[in-house]
């Protein structure tokens, strides 16, 4: 598996562990016996002031502030000591001059299928932030639905360590922010850039297509969650982006889900329609189940319970015996529901219902009761 650690990251600051601290300390003494002549040795440069030097070296400091991590890898390399000791004893890292940092983190980094899955997501519903003057750009993942943001954000935690967020940061915003330290990783390590991201041309970086069963069932999730919904008997996953729709597709090729791209005319034609077919959706969903065993947090949450419900409608006897379009006009004598609800109460497809629906209106024996509604209600 491959593993990132500390010092390929940009623009790092760190908080030590205090022991650790007092260890650097002593060994400063035992080489160089003063700390003027240690920072004369060191920073020969003048890279910092002595001052500077002198604080970073300090207890309190290190308590209260974060540090420069390129200053103290100078520091230990001058001493003997492992640049591997000294990731084993960061306690919290974070962007220098960022407000959000990572403690107790998990150091070095994995790149697991769940780092592949946060990367899909913010090429299927992310943006880049790039605020200029020198700054880092990060990830900003817009989500309503507050489980999927949380998820989201614990998706970032199982790769990378505990985030420290402001107070009550779900409660005020939808769009959680992906620190800089750590979106920056996703571009580097993908070779990708600000534009990589753009809705109409993101893509997905061409190393995922080799990569293991896991690694392309999640990206599948990720797109599922953020821009797909369940119709019936298949998965829909609709994107202003052909390009990216046939990457998909591509993937679906590769782990053997039966699927077609369809495209519409007239104020949708710039769209493309990833659907994954009944069998197809049968092969994911199992694999997503053994995914989700390995990793918990690929969760398909409501979508999938959706997906279990539309394999409830091939093992129904209804579905085997004539009478549905008498079965629906008896529940709405009785109830006033949507095409979606009749199809949810008697395990039917949406589309079933709908053939049932017309025939009934046009037979004149229900009529459409409500089109406020954002699904129609229908009764007698």
């Amino acid at each position: 598996m491959k593993e990132v650690h500390i010092w390929e990251l940009e623009r790092v600051n760190i908080k030590l562990n205090l022991d650790f601290l007092e260890e650097v300390n002593t060994k400063i003494f035992l080489k160089f016996k003063t700390k003027p002549l240690a920072y004369r040795e060191i920073f020969k440069d003048k890279e910092i002031p002595f001052s500077t030097f002198k604080n970073l070296l300090k207890k309190s400091n290190m308590k209260n502030f974060f540090v420069p991590f390129n200053i103290y890898m100078k520091i230990i390399v001058s001493l003997g000591i492992s640049k591997y000791v000294l990731e084993k004893n960061i306690l919290a890292y974070k962007t220098a001059n960022g407000p959000n940092y990572i403690e107790t983190p998990i150091l070095p980094i994995k790149i697991t299928p769940v780092f592949d899955m946060i990367l899909a997501h913010n090429i299927g519903d992310g943006t880049v932030i790039n605020p200029g003057n020198g700054r880092l750009p990060y990830f900003g993942y817009r989500q309503f639905d507050k489980y999927y943001r949380k998820l989201y954000v614990k998706k970032i935690e199982e790769i990378f360590g505990k985030i420290k967020f402001k107070k009550n940061y779900f409660e005020k915003s939808t769009r959680p922010y992906c620190p800089p330290v750590l979106s920056t990783l996703f571009f580097k390590h993908y070779d990708l850039n600000v534009k990589s991201f753009l809705s109409r041309s993101a893509r997905i970086p061409a190393r995922i297509f080799d990569k293991n069963k896991d690694f392309l069932v999640s990206i599948l999730i990720a797109f599922i969650i953020d821009e797909g919904h369940i119709d019936s008997t298949l998965i829909v996953i609709a994107l202003k982006n052909k390009s990216l729709v046939s990457d998909l597709k591509r993937i679906c090729d590769i782990l053997g889900y039966d699927s077609k791209i369809t495209y519409r005319k007239g104020e949708y034609n710039d769209y493309g329609y990833l659907q994954i077919l009944r069998k197809g959706m049968n092969f994911f969903y199992r694999d997503y189940l053994f995914l989700r065993k390995k990793y918990p947090v690929v969760d398909l949450g409501k979508k999938g319970k959706q997906i279990e419900d539309s394999f409830k409608i091939y093992s129904r006897v209804i579905q085997r015996i004539p009478g549905n379009q008498e079965l629906i006009l008896k529940i709405l004598e009785n109830e006033k529901l949507s095409v979606n609800q009749l199809a949810l109460r008697i395990n039917m497809t949406r589309q079933g219902v709908r053939y049932h629906i017309h025939n009934l209106i046009k037979d004149n024996k229900i009529r459409i009761v409500n089109k406020n509604d954002s699904n129609w209600l229908y009764g007698v």
